[in-house]
């Protein structure tokens, strides 16, 4: 009797079958990470098979960070950088077409040149960084240029181009000076010192291709191409146009309208006023209707000329009607 009171009263408990236990015991709270990275765990693993997806493509993107995009891009919407210099001769030349050869075999440029967008344009896309006889030739060839592509100022296009063309060779002394010459003169480097150290050239070097780069453009057209002119030969033609500028003038406009080789070329340029340089005779050598010389035309370093007839070219019957040529020739 007192055992029902007991039990009625709740204070006898029975304990129930294991099963039973299992149903109505309550689901234990989950255990809350204690760290940032099992945070950061407990937090993906809560989210849609989407959200983690794009969370492993973000990581994997991260890894491109600041590397260029490398692309093939039509050759007639990129221009030629404003910083370069080639002279036309360079794409004449047979190294520039044994490079065209080898990019029409490869059906395209294997080593991408680099190019930075240009905005608000309507006649091109990308500018030049680098690489501008690689774009000439796929242009020619009416190929795509696989290019990188990279946002740059003025400044860092400026050293990549240089420093590109350096490390390749692809640029003529008087070539190099020009880039200088106009980065100069349109501000981008306060001198240059600072010029030489951007680019990280040898000062030296680069006031020998400036002073190639400030000679007359008459000095310049003399030489068969201005490809041939070397460094070394700057301080010779500067103090030449300084010492006698007219005379050197007059002789540089009388060479360039014959072929002679780059070194006659300085040595008439710089000759004293009293020292006459011949031209190659060979290609100043007037022959007869039986294929004999019958007369030399010859030019000295002071701008005179003679003309030699070979022993009887000239008849005392026609000397008369020489001279009323020479005289009709002089005007």
């Amino acid at each position: 009797m007192a055992k029902k009171l007991f039990e009625k009263a709740g204070l006898i408990h029975h304990p129930l079958p294991a099963t039973a236990e299992r149903r109505a015991e309550p689901p234990r709270p989950e255990a809350k990470p204690k760290t940032a990275p099992g945070a950061m765990m407990h937090f993906l693993a809560s989210q849609s098979d989407a959200i983690k997806e794009a969370e492993v493509l973000k990581t994997r993107l991260e890894a491109f960070d600041g590397a260029s995009v490398v692309r093939s891009i039509d050759p007639s919407r990129v221009i030629a950088s404003k910083w370069a210099n080639r002279h036309a001769s360079a794409f004449e030349s047979p190294e520039f077409a044994a490079l065209r050869e080898e990019i029409r075999q490869a059906g395209g440029n294997v080593q991408p040149i680099k190019v930075r967008p240009l905005h608000g344009r309507d006649d091109a896309d990308f500018e030049i960084v680098f690489g501008h006889r690689r774009h000439r030739a796929c242009l020619d060839l009416g190929l795509p240029v696989l290019a990188m592509v990279e946002e740059v100022s003025d400044a860092e296009l400026f050293a990549a181009m240089d420093r590109e063309n350096r490390q390749r060779k692809d640029l003529s002394p008087w070539e190099q000076g020009l880039m200088y010459r106009k980065a100069l003169d349109e501000g981008l480097y306060p001198s240059l010192r600072r010029l030489a150290e951007a680019v990280g050239a040898d000062a030296g070097n680069v006031s020998k291709a400036l002073t190639l780069a400030r000679l007359p453009d008459a000095v310049i057209e003399a030489f068969p191409t201005p490809l041939v002119i070397q460094y070394n030969w700057g301080p010779a033609l500067s103090s030449a146009v300084q010492k006698d500028p007219e005379g050197t003038m007059a002789r540089a406009r009388a060479i360039a309208l014959k072929k002679l080789g780059p070194r006659q070329v300085l040595d008439a340029l710089t000759a004293s006023a009293d020292r006459v340089v011949p031209y190659n005779t060979a290609d100043l050598t007037i022959t007869s209707a039986d294929g004999k010389r019958a007369a030399r035309i010859s030019h000295g370093a002071d701008g005179k000329s003679a003309v030699v007839f070979g022993k009887g070219a000239v008849s005392e019957a026609r000397r008369e009607e020489l001279r009323r040529l020479i005289a009709s020739f002089l005007g």
